[in-house]
């Protein structure tokens, strides 16, 4: 190697250090940008509803993103992981959305009237963490889960995916599952209510679209909204929808003309009425599922079937 009179470094010795350094420093740049890009970081600034959906990190392992959600993620958020590592925030929650959640959480536990506060048979919880029924380990949680009270039903006892399967903590798998989007697309709300039914012991998905309130107001000075209903049941094609708001869905409203309403005017209305056979929180077939199997109401249980 040659060197400068001064016994220093040459010319071409110092370039080729220069280079080294360089090529060192870029890989070390992309390395630290890997790591950064791995990681979620959840946005400082307020979240409003036009930002949705907002993507909040990229490639996110699953490992990682369960345990975001188990240590970190805010409530009042609904995060989804795509397949590639992408973490979307797809959802959030206001008032209309809790109300909701509560309401149906009051109307699935009716039947747990005149029963000890835990003994009740039907449990009808929110933000209940089941594994993603596609089988790649993440963790997601219907807006409501019901499942049998493990007096009833007992626990499984084989780890998930058993069989049967169970939530992530290892209590019944939710036999109905309750998905409301509130400012999430209906594309994705679609998805996740058909996500489910391809955990068998899922029997029905209810799900409910809170459209955007229009621009136009009743008497009572709100403004109107669209809401869609689905139901779908487990092993049979199709679903059943109701457009039940104060507006129908996708209407045009034009000056001087009356606005459209749907015939959803109050509770009780035969076309407007949902129908989920209680026995069906009992789902609790042998393994293999015989031919014919229907699930039953536990013996000591007067419950409405």
């Amino acid at each position: 190697m040659s060197q400068s009179p001064s016994g220093g470094r040459s010319n071409e010795d110092s370039y080729v250090h220069s280079s080294e350094s360089k090529l060192k420093k870029g890989i070390l740049e992309k390395l630290r940008k890997l790591v950064r890009l791995s990681h979620i970081h959840f946005p400082k600034e307020e979240i409003d509803e036009t930002s949705l959906p907002l993507q909040i990190g990229s490639n996110v392992t699953v490992k990682q993103y369960n345990k975001f959600l188990d240590r970190k993620a805010p409530r009042g958020y609904k995060y989804q992981r795509h397949d590639n590592g992408n973490v979307f925030i797809i959802d959030m929650s206001n008032p209309e959305h809790s109300y909701l959640v509560a309401l149906l959480i009051q109307l699935f536990g009716a039947y747990n009237a005149g029963f000890p506060t835990f003994n009740r048979p039907i449990k009808a919880q929110s933000d209940t963490f089941h594994y993603n029924p596609n089988g790649t380990g993440v963790k997601i949680a219907p807006d409501l889960a019901i499942a049998p009270n493990k007096h009833y039903v007992p626990k499984p006892i084989v780890p998930h995916p058993g069989p049967p399967p169970s939530d992530i903590n290892g209590n019944s798998h939710a036999r109905i599952v309750v998905e409301i989007a509130n400012y999430q697309s209906t594309e994705s709300w679609i998805t996740k209510c058909e996500l489910w039914l391809q955990e068998t012991y899922v029997r029905y998905v209810f799900g409910i679209k809170l459209h955007n309130p229009r621009n136009v107001r009743d008497l009572q000075g709100r403004r109107l909204r669209a809401m869609t209903a689905r139901l779908w049941t487990q092993g049979t094609a199709g679903y059943q929808e109701w457009d039940f708001g104060t507006i129908p869905k996708d209407t045009n409203i034009y000056p001087g003309l009356p606005i459209p309403t749907t015939a959803c005017t109050g509770p009780g209305l035969l076309n407007f009425t949902v129908s989920i056979p209680v026995k069906e929180v009992f789902y609790d077939p042998p393994n293999p599922v015989p031919p014919g199997y229907s699930p039953v109401i536990p013996a000591g249980l007067t419950i409405n079937p």
